[in-house]
């Protein structure tokens, strides 16, 4: 015979989160206050800087040797890089590239690293120990800045010309053209070109007539063209 329970056992022997704060309201206003004061100071302290500080864990070790081998750099010089950065417990791999006359070790620190530098400044110091590279060798160059790169972003917008402006423009180009051109002596059996560069009208001619006369003499030089 199968047991029949009625609502009020069943809600009353069941367990779910909106009964629990439902019936501990003290509880809740708690957690929902710890809520929205860990939001607020989340947001008061989360990065707002547009390029956010990323440390980088990489850094480069160069070695030049002129006229070495690459298979005798990687003996005598690569091998002792690579001892001496190894010493270093926050160096997760060391990667060499070693060719004719020049050694590279890249370094890769392990993640979670709090202060770069410091294991930069300690692999540093490892390496200013060796002093008895062979004949020729060094010196030991590392490279650690690899982070601190800057950019500059510049942008030229010039107002929109309307098909009147550009027709106007276009007419004061072709009447210097016929200008120049009646001007110059004709030759026969040659191919005439014309050279036009457009910039605004309040750009001086002073500015741009000697880049243009130095691409005419180049070109003149190099038997391209011929001057009229």
């Amino acid at each position: 015979m199968s047991e029949h329970k009625s609502d009020a056992e069943i809600i009353k022997h069941t367990h779910n989160t909106a009964r629990f704060f439902t019936e501990t309201r003290h509880v809740s206003w708690v957690l929902l206050f710890a809520t929205v004061m860990w939001g607020v100071y989340g947001y008061f302290n989360m990065p707002q800087r547009k390029d956010p500080d990323i440390p980088i864990r990489q850094a480069l070790v160069l070695c030049a040797w002129p006229g070495a081998t690459a298979e005798k750099i990687e003996e005598l010089v690569t091998r002792r890089i690579e001892e001496k950065v190894a010493e270093n417990v926050k160096v997760d791999k060391i990667e060499s590239n070693t060719r004719t006359g020049v050694t590279a070790v890249y370094i890769t620190l392990v993640e979670g690293v709090g202060e770069t530098g410091k294991e930069f400044d300690d692999i540093k110091l490892k390496l200013d120990s060796i002093t008895d590279l062979p004949q020729g060798a060094g010196p030991i160059n590392f490279i650690k800045d690899f982070g601190d790169t800057s950019a500059l972003m510049l942008t030229v917008a010039s107002p929109r010309v309307t098909e009147t402006g550009v027709a106007i423009r276009a007419r004061a180009v072709q009447r210097a053209i016929e200008e120049t051109r009646a001007a110059a002596e004709p030759s026969a059996g040659s191919t005439r070109i014309t050279l036009v560069q457009g910039l605004p009208a309040a750009v001086p001619l002073e500015l741009v007539r000697r880049p243009v006369r130095l691409f005419a003499d180049a070109a003149i030089l190099r038997t391209a063209v011929r001057s009229c």
